[in-house]
């Protein structure tokens, strides 16, 4: 396993430790920051692999995939500005 997948591992079990109702927050506080390090290419290719993985009808899935439409708009409207 390389030093990616591990901190990958640790991040997950981190989150599973969780209750239950802080995951999804806690799921969102890190796909929210890791948004804002991506290109935007990056950004549509991953939320084209949620939704061919995935089925939209499971909440986590669909909030993920409203997170990363809000991102991707506030992008859109920012333009060139800088919007981190």
């Amino acid at each position: 396993m390389g030093l990616n997948d591990d901190i990958a591992s640790r991040i997950l079990a981190s989150i599973a430790a969780l209750p239950l109702h802080r995951q999804t927050d806690a799921i969102h506080a890190l796909i929210g920051s890791a948004l804002k390090q991506m290109p935007i290419e990056t950004i549509h290719e991953i939320r084209a692999k949620i939704v061919s993985q995935f089925p939209q009808e499971i909440p986590i899935v669909d909030s993920t995939l409203n997170l990363i439409d809000g991102h991707l708009a506030l992008r859109e409207i920012a333009g060139s500005e800088i919007w981190r």
